[in-house]
């Protein structure tokens, strides 16, 4: 999705015209808040940390493209290079 320059200034404009609540501090209250997390959120929880704890890339797919292109192995066709060419440029004109 390409965001224009006139689209972000008129977010922009808008955000500013927003009149701001005034803030009220808060009564005292005399017992602690508490949170407790359901069993979805706890399993939410520990599927974002195993995610995270994921290289974000594959060691194994770059060593293999490491070694191959010091051996002078890696190839790239002239369509593909072509074709991302064509896309850059597509892009490119389009903004």
């Amino acid at each position: 999705m390409i965001i224009s320059r006139a689209e972000i200034a008129s977010a922009v404009s808008a955000y500013r015209t927003l009149k701001r609540k005034s803030t009220v501090a808060p009564a005292s209250v005399e017992t602690a808040d508490t949170f407790d997390p359901s069993d979805e959120a706890a399993s939410l929880s520990d599927l974002f940390s195993a995610a995270v704890a994921e290289p974000f890339y594959r060691p194994d797919l770059v060593e293999k493209l490491r070694r191959q292109v010091s051996e002078g192995r890696y190839y790239v066709s002239t369509d593909q290079i072509v074709e991302r060419l064509l896309g850059l440029l597509i892009l490119a004109a389009a903004v």
